[in-house]
């Protein structure tokens, strides 16, 4: 139903020194839920959420939000604000840690009252309240990933993208992330996921899409997606959760 699809791609087509990077006739992202793409190495995962994200502008076919066609020669400047991206390699300004938080909404002209008291309520609830007068420099790769999704969580966006956010990080702070994302999200934002890691896929998914060599080859919920009909690769990690 056109309710339930927050974003919907149609005919997109992404070429790459003459190599086809994605190839996809429709997808769509599910309203309020969690929406994982998977796929192996090369298959068009990071590719296709950049798209979606607007930040990928190099590509033809059609992107639609709620129903709307979107031009993506224009800015989009309003579009994009209730939208976040959490990085696989998170990328952090210089300053605090406050600061980085804080970004969001001071270029949303927030009132600085407002801004403290989210800062602070953001900071704790991801454990990192004691580093914020610290440079993000300084920072070791779980708290800089940590700071980064307090950043992307810190305007209330309406859809959330996370490109494999734990690939890089210690056991420790996978755990973390794990362990505490769902409960960092919240009921009207709309999520959209690559991701590698198996725990996430089982606990967080309502909606994954398996990408092949640029192509969709399935879009299923958790419990109908049928991992056997595919040969060696992703799904091997995969069906040790169904």
């Amino acid at each position: 139903m056109l309710e339930d699809k927050i974003i919907e791609v149609k005919n997109i087509k992404k070429i790459c020194r003459g190599k086809t990077i994605l190839d996809i006739d429709q997808f769509a992202v599910l309203k309020n839920k969690f929406n994982f793409i998977i796929g192996g190495n090369g298959s068009g995962k990071t590719s296709l959420l950049n798209i979606l994200s607007l930040v990928e502008q190099d590509f033809r076919g059609e992107i639609y939000y709620k129903g709307r066609k979107i031009n993506k020669d224009e800015q989009n400047l309003a579009l994009r604000r209730k939208f976040s991206v959490i990085w696989q390699d998170p990328y952090l300004y210089r300053g605090n840690v406050f600061y980085n938080i804080a970004l969001p909404l001071k270029l949303r002209n927030i009132e600085q009252s407002i801004i403290d008291k989210k800062v602070r309520e953001m900071a704790g609830r991801l454990e990192i309240s004691n580093l914020l007068e610290q440079s993000a420099y300084t920072l070791s790769g779980g708290e800089k990933q940590k700071t980064s999704i307090a950043r992307a969580l810190i305007s209330e966006p309406e859809i959330l993208f996370v490109d494999e956010a734990t690939t890089n990080l210690d056991e420790e702070s996978i755990y973390f992330f794990n362990s505490h994302f769902a409960d960092l999200v919240t009921d009207e934002m709309t999520v959209v996921m690559v991701s590698h890691d198996r725990r996430q896929i089982k606990e967080l998914a309502d909606q994954i899409t398996l990408l092949k060599g640029g192509k969709v080859k399935t879009t299923k919920t958790i419990n109908d997606f049928n991992f056997e009909l595919f040969g060696a690769g992703i799904e091997t990690f995969i069906a040790e959760l169904v």
